[in-house]
């Protein structure tokens, strides 16, 4: 039997809940988005930063990533660049690289428990947030490097 897993869409909500829990005192991540970009946007849903990247997502634009523990090596074909005196890796990611991820088996259990669903039928919100930061980082890591890269 082969079972196939296709996230087609992620809502504004699920992802904020997805990028705050991942980047909150990440050990190795943070993210921007270009201001310019973000000003032109017409659709905007929130004022808080991963309100804004989630709103930068949603319009199809690309956010950046920084691994600053990478010490001058890149991990992906999303590697943009090497910025600064510790040679951090920048990384550009879109909505597409969420949703492949999402659509993986394992992808999609890390997502299903960082945004809460209620295990018992699938569809419903339980509390946002039941995942914690080690499994929105694992997700995070998938979109950004292909794989989970550190621990």
């Amino acid at each position: 039997m082969k079972t196939e897993i296709k996230v087609t869409e992620l809502e504004h909500e699920e992802l904020v809940d997805l990028l705050s829990t991942a980047l909150y005192e990440s050990n190795w991540f943070r993210a921007s988005y270009d201001r310019d970009i973000y000003e032109s946007l017409e659709n905007k849903q929130g004022e808080c930063f991963e309100d804004k990247l989630a709103d930068m997502l949603l319009a199809g634009k690309k956010i950046t990533i920084t691994d600053f523990e990478a010490d001058g090596e890149s991990y992906s074909k999303k590697f943009v660049r090497f910025e600064g005196k510790y040679q951090d890796a920048v990384y550009e990611v879109d909505i597409k690289d969420f949703l492949k991820v999402a659509s993986t088996k394992t992808g999609y259990k890390l997502l299903r428990e960082v945004i809460g669903y209620n295990k018992e039928d699938g569809d419903e919100y339980d509390e946002p947030g039941d995942g914690d930061y080690y499994t929105a980082d694992a997700f995070l890591q998938r979109v950004v490097f292909g794989e989970e890269v550190y621990g």
